[in-house]
């Protein structure tokens, strides 16, 4: 293939993966079509299959490129050399930023599609590995700068509990609900405030 069949070929499937991945986000899977897809793409719809093989195929992919992006920016993150209250926060503050990119949506769409599908269910499992294993490492270094002494079990159970929190409260927040939201982030910046190192040092004596 020559290097402008392989650029003309590579730009397709970037068209074809950023069309599904607005489908998802506008219209839901119940709205995601080969068709629709390529129309949205401006492509024939052939060329689906040729690039993707399928479309459950190419929506994982979509998810795998949207979760990328995320855990790019959840690593750097976490691997960064602020406190993890101040970490916590700015992850807290994410959850407008990926509700207005779509994240949380096309995460949500798959989740409905893997409970009747299988396809989708490997691909659902391993984004959701990829983010336990990112909060493991963020878990395991906020240990560590608390003073904690936590075995393996204990980090890799903090790390569920905040991956299943957070994609508990996208997913209230895709259909407005947001009771009690405030309040729980305001509970948990101050349990992670009361409780560092730094903060109990810095109280008079009692």
């Amino acid at each position: 293939m020559t290097e402008a069949a392989h650029a003309t070929t590579h730009t397709t499937a970037e068209a074809l993966l950023d069309a599904a991945e607005r489908l998802l986000i506008t219209a839901g899977q119940a709205g995601v079509s080969t068709r629709r897809v390529a129309e949205e793409a401006g492509q024939p719809h052939g060329l689906i299959r040729y690039h993707f093989g399928s479309l459950e195929a190419l929506m994982l992919q979509v998810l795998e490129q949207a979760s990328s992006r995320v855990l790019e920016r959840q690593r750097a993150l976490y691997g960064g050399d602020r406190s993890f209250l101040d970490k916590w926060r700015q992850a807290m503050g994410y959850i407008d930023t990926d509700l207005a990119d779509g994240f949380p949506k096309i995460t949500a769409e798959l989740f409905a599609k893997a409970w009747n599908e299988h396809a989708y269910r490997d691909g659902l499992r391993k984004t959701m590995a990829e983010f336990t294993d990112m909060l493991v490492d963020a878990v395991a270094g906020a240990a560590e700068e608390y003073g904690l002494d936590l075995s393996g079990d204990d980090v890799l159970a903090l790390a569920t509990l905040i991956r299943t929190f957070q994609i508990g409260v996208l997913v209230e927040r895709l259909a407005d609900i947001d009771i009690g939201h405030a309040e729980l982030a305001t509970a948990i910046d101050h349990a992670l405030e009361n409780h560092h190192p730094g903060e109990r040092d810095a109280r008079p004596a009692t």
